[in-house]
């Protein structure tokens, strides 16, 4: 039953239509007669009928508008609702920021009510922008109403006014708060009564058949504002960009860049960061700024691309280079948004891109539809090694950023191609002779290898070999940062890459690098997409240092390059006891731990020991690095990403300068823990190792070539050479020595009893075990004074290399009365916090408070006298005073560690 049937249909005949008996057809219309939406005859038979109502029906524009759904719903149903109103719709107030859209909304509306038939499809829309007469009321007012001719002066003729030009449409009245209240009174006029006078003019009434659109930047419960709404019934209020929801931006972003990609004729690749940075950042004039930011950014990308047409580059590339400051800045919100941020941007690749001969709706990510016959891969490659170059990136850490693109990319570019994908269609994109290769190369690696390929590595190296042919016909760059690993880890894959490559030199008449058989290799790998895989129990990587962000921030950075969430960290604040810190860790361990067991990554001190602590209460496998770095825990996490066994994780960290505690195989010495101290040098910096013999020659020159020839650092040190004649002369020189230099060691072919030095055996040297003691002595002494350093550039009331050196024979002092033995790492967390309390003490900064200060020292009062004793000595020195809260903390570094 339909509006178009006028008669309407009887109860037995929607029956027979519906098979339903007549009585439950009869009982269903009534039903609906009584609800309003069916009407019925007062004849026999009784006939049944819709009744006609307009109805809001999907309008081919402004349903289409983004966020129709979302964020606008309620805004377009009103805008609908003010179109069809009967009997000739309502006049429209339209609310929001500068840049919102409201412009664009209004002209949405118009197009509703032409595809509606409320007005003829020539009806006139006219837009006015109240703003921008302004200086001239008169003006503004004559442009809208018209003018009779002596008005004002200037009025020489009649002009109808864009009232008028609006009959039979509609007009939008944009920034209608800077319309006069003369103009108001006009306008209100025309509003209530349909019929208006143009300026100048007291007789002529003038009629009009128009709808008013209006729009105004004044907030809502404005007194300007109230005026307006007693005179126009809807009002539509459009949100603010950052009231919308970040997918609503992405396909804005999209609108816009599609926009410009048909503009410019060529297709645009926009990076991830990039995108991120347009979603994040804080857009404050709305659609408007963001339509103009992209424009700006695709302007930029158009000049680089003009500029480097020789590259044979065929698309405008957005990075982060060609965004403005305030979009740049959108990066730093990342870490509030990231999940959010996933679940908008699905692409696993590097960048998205936009094609000519995409439709406005479709986005093709790099990964997964990306233009088979041009794919870029290894121009973002080389691109981004090209900018890490400019910023000054060390080579080994631009190869260790790379190679996670690299492995990340090429096991998702494998693992998305569809295993349905037919051999006719792969031939069609890469041509009979690339398939022919593929066939010919799997054979061989078949046979080499003894393993078989599926279709997807098929698949993945014919696309793979039809863009590298390419490029080394170009004379384009291939470039594998991870290809020594390659050849190492892969070597068998490697030679038989090495077969391949002459295959294809000889088929295309090229000569094909070593960096692309490395890619090669890659593909012939026994598990070359297993990245991809969800079962890969990924061993967990947690990060434990002191300081209220250091893991924190560390982690982030990793996490941003390794494009996954996978480092977890706890920090330890200084005012945190190690007890609560080690509760933290255990707790994200039992998280995070999947079975394949947790790699604890720690700076120093008391954290050294979690690891072990963890595993022992838990069960959880786990290992501890020490003396972690952003390097090193970005290797640790790279490889568990990609899935590496923890035994493969923890080599591959120890090769980049990562330590494994050991605990219970190498026990520290208290000579080794124990800081070099002695009387007061003339410069602190300068270190020396005193070699001696009898004769201050012979052995101890031997002993000096050996000590050179396996020692290295990147501190300043000297070998001094002293006779050992009589043992009380050497500690005569040895003091002289102390005043320029600090000793690190007197090595000698004879046992020598020092108590200012430590001494190593001519033995111990020659079996090595004493060069690892200097070396240990010299990482040490470059910490320190990096920490010096460090510490300079931020203190102005004391100076860092004293307050330092002091605190070194604070702490040694301490320990002898304690004789207790601290870990190097907790002397130097206790140095760093001691050297901050001295400089807010001479600032008069706030104090921290010991929670339960008296118990502590009634429980500890032997402990608290010696601390207080020592400390006391500084507070002379530097002419402060450290409060018993402060001595109790530091008390407490000594108790517990």
């Amino acid at each position: 039953m339909t509006q178009d049937n006028e008669k309407g249909m009887t109860a037995k005949e929607v029956a027979k239509e519906a098979d339903i008996t007549r009585s439950t057809a009869s009982r269903y219309l009534n039903k609906l007669v009584k609800e309003g939406k069916m009407k019925k005859t007062n004849s026999r038979p009784v006939y049944y009928s819709v009744i006609k109502t307009k109805r809001i029906l999907r309008s081919k524009k402004l349903d289409h508008i983004i966020g129709a759904d979302k964020s606008l719903k309620v805004s377009v149903q009103q805008a609908k609702a003010a179109i069809l109103y009967p009997p000739n719709g309502l006049h429209t107030l339209l609310l929001g920021e500068t840049g919102v859209g409201k412009s664009m909304f209004a002209e949405l509306m118009y197009n509703f009510a032409v595809e509606e038939e409320v007005i003829n499809s020539d009806a006139p829309f006219i837009k006015f922008n109240c703003a921008d007469y302004t200086d001239n009321p008169q003006l503004l007012m004559g442009q809208l109403f018209g003018v009779k001719k002596g008005a004002y002066t200037g009025a020489e003729k009649d002009s109808k006014g864009f009232l008028k030009n609006a009959d039979g449409g509609i007009l939008f009245l944009d920034e209608i708060h800077r319309l006069p209240p003369q103009g108001q009174e006009m306008l209100f006029t025309f509003i209530d009564n349909g019929f208006f006078r143009k300026l100048g003019d007291t007789d002529e009434i003038i009629k009009a058949d128009v709808k008013i659109i209006a729009a105004t930047t004044e907030t809502p419960g404005s007194y300007l504002l109230k005026t307006f709404q007693r005179r126009i019934p809807m009002v539509i209020e459009l949100p603010a960009l950052s009231d919308r929801s970040l997918e609503e931006r992405f396909q804005l972003i999209k609108f816009f860049i599609k926009a410009e990609q048909k503009r410019i004729g060529k297709g645009i690749y926009i990076y991830k960061n990039a995108l991120k940075s347009f979603l994040l950042y804080d857009c404050t004039n709305n659609i408007g700024q963001l339509k103009s930011d992209i424009q700006l950014a695709c302007a930029k990308s158009f000049l680089n691309f003009k500029s480097k047409q020789k590259s044979k580059c065929s698309c405008l590339r957005i990075g982060q280079e060609e965004l403005p400051y305030h979009v740049k800045k959108g990066i730093m919100n990342l870490p509030n948004k990231r999940d959010e941020l996933d679940k908008v941007i699905k692409s696993k690749g590097n960048f998205i891109s936009f094609s000519e001969n995409q439709n406005d709706s479709e986005l093709k990510s790099s990964s997964k539809e990306r233009d088979k016959t041009d794919y870029q891969f290894y121009d973002v490659i080389e691109e981004k090694m090209n900018t890490l170059e400019d910023n000054g990136l060390p080579k080994e850490e631009i190869n260790q950023i790379l190679n996670i693109d690299i492995e990340k990319h090429f096991k998702n570019y494998i693992g998305d191609l569809s295993a349905n994908f037919k051999k006719s269609k792969i031939e069609k994109i890469v041509g009979e002779d690339i398939v022919n290769l593929v066939q010919e190369i799997l054979d061989l690696a078949k046979n080499r290898l003894d393993r078989s390929y599926d279709e997807k590595i098929y698949y993945g190296l014919a696309l793979h070999l039809k863009r590298s042919i390419a490029r080394i016909r170009n004379n384009n760059k291939i470039y594998h940062p991870n290809l020594n690993e390659i050849r190492s880890e892969h070597s068998q894959e490697f030679i038989t890459a090495m077969e391949i490559a002459t295959i294809i030199d000889e088929k295309f008449s090229i000569k094909t690098p070593l960096d692309e058989i490395g890619y090669i290799s890659m593909f012939l790998t026994e598990k070359p997409y297993n990245y991809g895989e969800t079962d890969v129990n990924k061993v967990g990587v947690l990060v434990v240092m002191h300081g209220k962000s250091t893991a924190s921030s560390m982690t982030e950075v990793v996490n941003n390059l390794v494009g996954e969430d996978h480092a977890v960290a706890v920090d330890m604040p200084l005012e945190m006891s190690p007890n609560d810190a080690y509760k933290k860790a255990k707790a994200k361990a039992k998280e995070i731990d999947n079975g394949s067991g947790v790699i604890v990554m720690v700076d120093m001190g008391s954290l050294n020991s979690f690891g072990g602590m963890i595993e022992e209460e838990t069960g959880i496998k786990t290992e501890t690095i020490t003396m972690v770095s952003t390097p090193t825990i970005l290797e640790a996490s790279r490889k568990a990403v990609l899935g590496d066994s923890f035994a493969d994780i923890i080599e591959s960290v120890n090769e980049i300068g990562g330590e494994s505690y050991q605990q219970n195989f190498e026990v520290e010495t208290e000579e080794d823990s124990k800081l070099s101290f002695g009387e007061t040098i003339t410069n602190q910096n300068d270190f020396a190792i005193v070699t001696a013999c009898y004769t201050g020659e012979g052995a101890a020159r031997e002993l000096k070539n050996i000590i050179e020839n396996n020692l290295s650092s990147d501190l300043n040190y000297r070998i001094i050479n002293l006779s050992l004649m009589e043992e009380n002369n050497l500690e005569k020189e040895i003091k002289k020595l102390k005043k320029q230099y600090n000793i690190l060691a007197v090595v000698s072919t004879m046992p020598l009893e020092l108590d200012s030095v430590p001494y190593i055996s001519a033995l111990d040297i020659l079996a090595q075990d004493g060069i690892k003691k200097l070396s240990k002595k010299l990482k040490r002494e470059e910490m320190l004074f990096n920490i010096k350093t460090s510490l300079k550039d931020q203190f102005n009331k004391i100076n860092s290399f004293k307050i330092v050196e002091d605190l070194r024979y604070l702490i040694n002092n301490i320990e002898n009365k304690f004789n207790k033995n601290l870990d190097f790492g907790v002397q130097i967390g206790i140095i760093i916090h001691m050297t901050y309390m001295f400089e807010n003490a001479i600032k008069n900064g706030e104090r921290k408070k010991h929670k339960k200060l008296q118990d502590f020292i009634k429980n500890n009062e032997k402990s608290f006298l010696i601390v207080d004793k020592e400390i006391s000595n500084l507070e002379k020195e530097y002419n402060v005073k450290i409060t018993d809260d402060e001595k109790a903390y530091i008390t407490e570094m000594f108790l517990y560690n």
